[in-house]
């Protein structure tokens, strides 16, 4: 157990990990959401704007997805929140281009890191949401 925790950078007596709780600072939870949901939304139309690829049917699936991932970051805004299913959405978010963007659509650049970054934002456990504090 002493090699996982150096691997993770744990010290033997630092109390944080995954057993302790963590109770979701809602407030600041919202406030992702919705940028997540926002930049979701810019990522779909500047995606809707290139007709002629909107006729690619991956083109047009990805538009979906994109799509229904802010659905989704909009309805858990709405409801009771939950980390499990925050997770969930994070971990469905992928970028539309992992490798170079081509030059043609290079305003999808910065709407895709910016929706890159909301996801990894409400991935993070904020600092106060750990060992049940609010």
């Amino acid at each position: 157990m002493n090699f996982l925790k150096r691997l993770f950078g744990r010290s033997d007596d630092e109390e944080s990990g995954p057993d302790l709780p963590i109770t979701l600072d809602v407030e600041q939870r919202k406030a992702q959401l919705l940028r997540l949901e926002q930049s979701l939304d810019a990522l779909v139309a500047a995606m809707k704007e290139d007709r002629t690829r909107l006729q690619n049917p991956g083109w047009r699936e990805r538009v979906a997805e994109y799509g229904r991932l802010a659905g989704e970051a909009m309805t858990q805004r709405q409801a009771t929140l939950s980390r499990d299913r925050l997770l969930d959405l994070v971990f469905e978010v992928r970028p539309v281009f992992t490798g170079p963007i081509p030059p043609e659509l290079e305003q999808i650049g910065p709407l895709q890191d910016e929706v890159m970054a909301a996801a990894e934002a409400l991935r993070e456990v904020l600092p106060g949401e750990r060992g049940g504090a609010a």
